[in-house]
């Protein structure tokens, strides 16, 4: 086999029909390819074969000559091979899979040393590899890494990426001191722990993570400040640059959290209103609502309670109002007449239809929100969906008879608050996923999320994804009283039947969109706020039946065995006498006053423990009938 070594067009070269390499090039990686070329020319000739007919085809290097074409250039080396046709295959193959890269430590180790032994610019370096300012800064920084790390990285056991940037920004000095504390009681004592280099073994059980974390040192970002320069001066603060932020933002941070701290809060003196407050935050940064106060969620004027983040120490702010909270007013335990049955406007078929029309706009929504969702609204939005009636967590010792659940009571106390973010993407990504999971608003006792899935609507704005419900199949479900009030509340005149009410509600709306008050989620916030009353109340009489229940025992303890008329009182003769007990009991007077309150108290508690929606009664009323002895 013999070579020759030509310069040619790089356009006359016949791409070779076996190339191995058959996946779609990376367009901006041979844009870089290219400019680099224009840079250094072709450090490595395609290898090519010559036809019978005198043309040239390509054995290996497709992606050189596509590129020097790129680059405009008019001639290229390449090497022509002659001999064994059989073994262009697998060169071919080969030379793309055996060839290696620098590993990473050789790649900061080769910029570093162009920059200070070989006294290339920083433009220059840029040009002939393609990267950026910030990008050559961070090599040169990596290369100064603690010697055994640049080592562990070798062997293809070092730090992930986001430990590699905790390490990298830290002073040489800290790196090895930390290295030496770590393997201090692990090497022989004429070693020195700070030069060690592990072992394949020791590096597979090595935590890089533990490690980063006790050289990380908090970052504050000046993107993320809302004092100026001038107040950052006045405060004492050094902004540091971070390398190995993406680019295009102010990529400035210190680590003094104190200075940093201040500056903000001075920023916020210099905002405050006549009635506005500074409220420290919980743990998680979310603002403690002092007593007496009530956030206001969709507020856009009044008082602000401003607060600094506690993990990130940004300015964030609320409206509020203050209050006093009143008390509810007790239910009665009385039982009243039943109020006739009135159809309503929609039959249960058209309230089917709302709720799957709602649970398509409501998963829309949340599609649509999930590259926006600020973390606290998602966070909010798990507690609500987690409250939904389709949801049952077992094994949940809180939520016995009488008392809240744990979830119910994070979504009554701690709904407007949140919970801890560290990854707002990736909580948004996974949050969005569960809450299409199980969020909807089917009409079921069973597999519905109920009220929940309906405020998460109105958290989203899901109103806006509901379709144009003017249509025949669903103005069906209406009754005549419903769809004629539809057709008023449209300016229509009410029609002799419902079928041309539907008809002009159709062709009134067009090809615009229509769609019923009670199929929104707007009205749900109403619902939502009666459910909380009717729950309090519903503890408020569970509260009064079990005093009541106390007071009967007591007064039964305390009253004398001999108390009563004779006639009234089952004599025990011999130990036989409880066997009888059943018997006597049937046998004695039954004492019927008040009999028929205790009755109601009895069904409205068990009606309370069985169903806790209006749907539910209804469901157990048609099921359960209470009849009382004779």
């Amino acid at each position: 086999m013999t070579s020759e070594f030509r310069e040619v067009d790089p356009r006359t070269l016949i791409p070779n029909p076996n190339n191995p390499r058959t996946s779609p090039p990376n367009e901006e990686r041979d844009r870089r390819f290219a400019l680099n070329i224009q840079i250094v020319g072709v450090l490595q000739p395609p290898v090519v074969r010559e036809q019978a007919d005198g043309t040239l085809m390509i054995v290996y290097g497709h992606r050189r000559v596509r590129c020097s074409i790129m680059a405009k250039l008019k001639v290229i080396p390449v090497i022509v091979r002659s001999g064994d046709e059989k073994l262009d295959d697998l060169a071919a193959g080969s030379e793309n899979m055996i060839r290696e890269d620098m590993s990473l430590p050789d790649q900061w180790r080769y910029v570093d040393r162009m920059r200070r032994e070989k006294n290339y610019t920083e433009r220059q370096l840029c040009k002939a590899l393609m990267v950026t300012p910030a990008y050559l800064k961070r090599l040169s920084l990596l290369a100064g890494l603690h010697p055994p790390i640049l080592d562990a990285i070798e062997i293809d056991y070092g730090p992930d990426e986001r430990a590699l940037r905790v390490i990298a920004r830290t002073p040489a000095v800290e790196q090895r001191a930390a290295w030496a504390e770590i393997w201090c009681e692990t090497i022989a004592d004429d070693a020195d722990p700070a030069e060690h280099c592990m072992t394949e073994d020791e590096a597979k059980d090595f935590d890089w993570t533990e490690f980063a974390h006790a050289l990380e040192h908090t970052q504050f970002f000046a993107r993320d400040a809302s004092f100026d320069d001038a107040l950052a001066r006045k405060h004492g603060i050094a902004w540091e640059e971070d390398l190995f932020a993406e680019g295009g933002q102010d990529n400035r941070y210190t680590v003094d959290r104190a200075r940093y701290a201040n500056a903000q809060r001075a920023w916020i003196e210099t905002q405050f209103g006549e009635d506005d407050v500074f409220l420290e935050t919980h743990e998680y940064g979310h603002p403690r609502m002092e007593d007496g106060m009530r956030r206001l969620w969709h507020a856009e004027e009044g008082p602000r309670a401003f607060y600094l983040d506690s993990r990130t120490l940004k300015v964030g702010y609320v409206f509020f109002e203050r209050w006093t909270p009143q008390p509810g007013a007790g239910a009665t335990m009385g039982s009243s007449a039943p109020a006739p049955k009135v159809r309503g406007d929609i039959s249960g078929t058209g309230e089917k239809m709302i709720g799957q029309i709602r649970t398509r706009a409501l998963h829309s929504a949340l599609d649509a929100a999930c590259a926006t969702a600020e973390p606290w609204d998602l966070v909010g939005a798990l507690l609500l969906a987690f409250c939904g009636n389709n949801i049952a967590v077992q094994g949940d010792p809180t939520g016995g008879f009488g008392e809240q659940s744990a979830r119910d009571a994070a979504t009554a106390a701690l709904f407007p608050e949140g919970v801890l973010v560290r990854d707002p993407e990736l909580l948004r990504t996974h949050t969005m996923a569960v809450l299409r999971s199980v969020a909807n608003c089917e009409v079921s006792l069973h597999s519905g999320s109920g009220i929940a899935a309906q405020l998460l609507g109105v958290l989203f704005n899901a109103d806006v994804q509901m379709p144009n419900m003017a249509f025949d199949e669903f103005l069906k479900t209406f009754s005549k009283a419903g769809i004629t009030t539809a057709v008023e509340a449209e300016g229509l005149a009410a029609q002799s039947t419902g079928k041309l009410m539907r008809a002009a509600l159709i062709a009134h709306v067009g090809e615009g969109r229509w769609v019923p008050e009670a199929a929104g989620f707007a009205q749900s916030t109403a619902a939502w706020k009666a459910k909380l009353a009717e729950d309090a109340q519903h503890a408020a009489r569970l509260a009064a039946y079990s005093e009541d229940d106390d007071g009967d025992e007591d007064e039964e303890d305390d009253e004398p065995a001999d108390a009563g008329d004779g006639d009234d009182v089952v004599p025990v003769e011999d130990e036989a006498a409880p066997e009888d007990a059943n018997a006597a009991c049937m046998s004695a007077p039954a004492d019927t006053e008040g009999a028929g309150e205790a009755l109601d108290a009895v069904a409205e508690r068990l009606r309370d423990e069985f169903a806790s929606t209006p749907e539910g009664r209804a469901h157990f009323d048609s099921h359960v009938v209470f009849v009382k002895a004779a």
